[in-house]
């Protein structure tokens, strides 16, 4: 089968190959999908480079966190998916990008029959990375205000309509006249050009010197202790995307300034799995699997109705991945990059 490989790690125009590799083979508990549609993810480039991701391993591996496919194959346990169209989450968030790939039985569900298989595989994760964020952790109500980082981005993209959904107040932040453009087009009600704007008077001329009651940043890094500025009166900070942070959100930040913003910070982690427990001596705490079994039927429901579309920006064949990624780490992208595994090289 064909597979996007990382050959050694460097960057993705010199060591992304498609190879063809053996088909795996599915364990207890675990699925093989036959993929029609993977996306990119901005992950996919610190794991080409070996720097800090959610999951390192060394070369070669394949590259793919999430696919939209049929069921062909299951380990025992896993049997009542066998033909089902789905979206899943892959093994260790890897070995997506190929013709076949493994899940595990918590990070599979139903694909939305209102979308195709590449509209479809935009949604797994940026919507349930965001509706964890917005719903389940921010609890965010009706008229409050929504303040979004790299806006223009998948999971940017998913946080606006599903802000604007939640009767929200959305404010959008993303850098040039296109992506804003975007972004508008998909629910925000304001939008901030980083590269031209304060960020922080933008948010205080918007909201009347109060701030956002709900900042999900999705970039992290140096502007982080500008975003808790622009956090109002307990109000709540999600880092929820470290892609300015070289140390993948591992650089530390002084903490006072939450106790003089007085917010919270909440933290988000897209993970469901049985054995929070034991994991949390590990420093990780996972979603109990019926967690994201509701996300999943809230965010079936928001399509049903017409309230969210992943916004597909770009559709690739297996082929120019390389290229796609250089695109993705130059910010040359809005919303999300899918593979279509139908399409010939």
């Amino acid at each position: 089968m064909r597979a996007v490989r990382v050959v050694r790690h460097g960057e993705p125009a010199e060591v992304v190959q498609v190879q063809d590799v053996a088909v795996p083979q599915p364990d207890a508990g675990q699925v093989r999908v036959a993929v029609s549609a993977a996306p990119l993810n901005f992950g996919d480039l610190a794991r080409c480079r070996g720097g800090i991701a959610s999951v390192t391993t060394e070369p070669p591996f394949t590259l793919g966190m999430e696919v939209c496919g049929v069921v062909d194959a299951a380990g025992p346990g896993g049997e009542h998916w066998v033909g089902r169209r789905v979206v899943a989450m892959s093994v260790m968030s890897l070995g997506g990008m190929a013709d076949f790939a493994l899940a595990q039985g918590t990070g599979v569900f139903d694909a939305p029959p209102e979308l195709d298989d590449v509209g479809a595989a935009g949604l797994l994760l940026p919507y349930h990375t965001t509706y964890l964020a917005v719903h389940t952790r921010a609890r965010i109500q009706p008229g409050e205000t929504l303040l979004v980082t790299g806006a223009s981005g998948s999971l940017g993209t998913a946080a606006i309509q599903l802000g604007a959904a939640a009767g929200a107040r959305v404010i959008a932040v993303a850098g040039g006249a296109e992506k804003l453009k975007v972004c508008s087009q998909l629910g925000a009600d304001a939008t901030i050009d980083h590269q031209t704007e304060d960020i922080f008077e933008a948010v205080m001329g918007l909201t009347g010197n109060r701030g956002a009651d709900v900042v999900v940043d999705l970039v992290g890094g140096p502007a982080t202790e500008t975003m808790w500025t622009c956090v109002a009166y307990h109000g709540r900070y999600l880092p929820v995307g470290f892609n300015a942070d070289p140390e993948a959100g591992f650089t530390g930040k002084p903490l006072r300034r939450v106790s003089m913003g007085n917010f919270s910070v909440m933290g988000v982690l897209l993970a469901y799995n049985e054995e929070s427990v034991p994991m949390r001596r590990f420093g990780v705490v996972p979603n109990p699997p019926g967690v994201g079994r509701e996300v999943h039927e809230a965010l079936l429901a928001l399509v049903r109705d017409g309230s969210v579309r992943p916004h597909i920006g770009r559709t690739i064949t297996v082929d120019q991945v390389p290229t796609a990624l250089v695109d993705e780490d130059q910010r040359r992208t809005i919303g999300r990059t899918v593979i279509d595994f139908k399409q010939p090289q």
